[in-house]
């Protein structure tokens, strides 16, 4: 009976809490930082990312354009405001709890990009599974990364977040 009480809080209210807290706790500051080298000078580089947001969001498309802005495409350059922007807000809503399902699976998308980049762009060694090297950064870490991501978009952010927050407001207003 204990078991069963404490299996049903558990799964769908302290593993959210925690896997929030883990991210807060290793991930809010790294994609956070991240981004910051990413935005171009003064209040307009949150729409003109700088020149290392290019090498780092489309390394080969940057080169080959031969490292010049303007000649990269309108397509190219969203990518890298909306990557460089996904990289603050996404993080940044997990955090707090809310649209933890919808920013879970955005976090999720933006590693699998990140990964392929890193990978194929940039030349990472991507590590093994099983090999008893835990500085696997790509296949290690990463693995955690999305475990923590999976574990939200199952379970939501759990009891004390803004989408719990404003479930409880919008069902009393019923």
């Amino acid at each position: 009976m204990i078991y069963d009480k404490l299996e049903q809080r558990v799964g769908p209210e302290l593993l959210p809490l925690f896997a929030r807290f883990s991210f807060a706790a290793t991930l809010l500051v790294f994609f956070w930082r991240s981004a910051l080298t990413k935005l171009g000078d003064g209040f307009s580089g949150l729409w003109t990312p700088s020149l290392n947001a290019y090498a780092q969001v489309l390394p080969a498309r940057f080169e080959a354009a031969g490292y010049d802005v303007g000649a990269m495409s309108g397509l190219d350059q969203l990518i890298v405001v909306l990557g460089t922007w996904g990289e603050f807000v996404l993080p940044l809503l997990i955090v707090l709890g809310l649209f933890t399902r919808l920013a879970s699976l955005g976090m999720l998308a933006f590693l699998a990009v990140m990964t392929w980049v890193d990978l194929f762009g940039h030349g990472v060694e991507p590590g093994m599974w099983f090999d008893g090297d835990p500085k696997g950064l790509v296949a290690d870490l990463r693995l955690y990364w999305v475990l923590a991501l999976l574990v939200l978009v199952s379970f939501g952010a759990g009891s004390l977040s803004v989408d719990r927050y404003l479930k409880k407001r919008i069902s009393w207003a019923r």
